[in-house]
């Protein structure tokens, strides 16, 4: 870090920065520099990719949502 660098406030959730602080000290790094690096590491790696669904999974998808349409379809008649 550098004269240059920007100070920033951050709110975090108790139990975050709790697991930041064992990652810290894991890493052997201060909580800044924790943060720091997994931000930047964040930037460096492509987003995750969506896990590809194959087609008997769709097929079962579509089904169930036929069946809790035509239930839906089937309760409203009653009303």
């Amino acid at each position: 870090m550098t004269s240059d660098d920007l100070q920033t406030n951050l709110r975090l959730p108790a139990a975050l920065k709790a697991k930041l602080q064992r990652a810290a000290e894991t890493n052997k790094r201060s909580m800044n520099a924790e943060v720091v690096a997994r931000l930047d590491d964040s930037f460096d790696s492509p987003p995750a990719a969506a896990t590809p669904v194959d087609d008997r999974t769709l097929d079962l998808f579509a089904e169930k949502v036929g069946q809790v349409l035509d239930e839906r379809d089937k309760r409203r008649a009653k009303r």
